[in-house]
């Protein structure tokens, strides 16, 4: 019966042998370590993408702007500027017409008499002005400032992207 309960007693501690409360505050601690890692890793990607997008955007518009109204300045045969906001560009067929909006903060385009097409994407604003630096009446040249700025409703820190270009260039439809 001694004998009996001896392995009855031992059977009983096998079958109880589970996590102490030491044990289980350590396992705890040590998931909550890595789990809170993770999570931080994880923002800060994601904060790196939305910059890196913001940052791509505002470069490709300034890309595209810039390289669109190079090219049409170079084509025209002249220019005028009624003001520092409008670039009119002078070609043997339809004009076209440049505009900086101030108000909704874009670049439109226009040739000819078709309707007013806007240059930069909805995620950015194009603010800028046109300049004439002339310097002899044959080699006529038209300075552009534009600014590219991401559009950042919420003023997030990630969304924080604009860039600056200015250049000057001579027509040469002229010749």
């Amino acid at each position: 019966m001694i004998i009996n309960l001896k392995s009855q007693i031992s059977n009983l501690k096998s079958l109880n042998r589970g996590f102490t409360l030491v044990e289980t505050i350590i396992y705890i601690a040590i998931v909550s370590i890595i789990l809170v890692s993770i999570t931080y890793l994880i923002l800060d990607i994601l904060g790196g993408q939305t910059k890196n997008t913001a940052n791509l955007e505002v470069g490709y518009n300034l890309r595209m702007i810039n390289n669109l109204l190079t090219q049409d300045i170079r084509k025209s045969s002249d220019f005028s500027r009624p003001d520092s906001q409008i670039l009119n560009l002078v070609f043997p067929g339809d004009d076209i017409i440049y505009f900086f909006d101030s108000n909704s903060r874009q670049l439109s385009r226009q040739v000819g008499n078709q309707s007013p097409i806007i240059i930069n994407t909805a995620a950015v604003e194009a603010i800028g002005s046109f300049s004439d630096l002339s310097y002899l009446p044959r080699a006529k040249s038209v300075g552009v400032n534009i600014q590219v700025i991401y559009k950042n409703s919420d003023n997030l820190s990630e969304y924080n992207a604009s860039s600056t270009a200015s250049f000057a260039t001579e027509l040469r439809g002229r010749r």
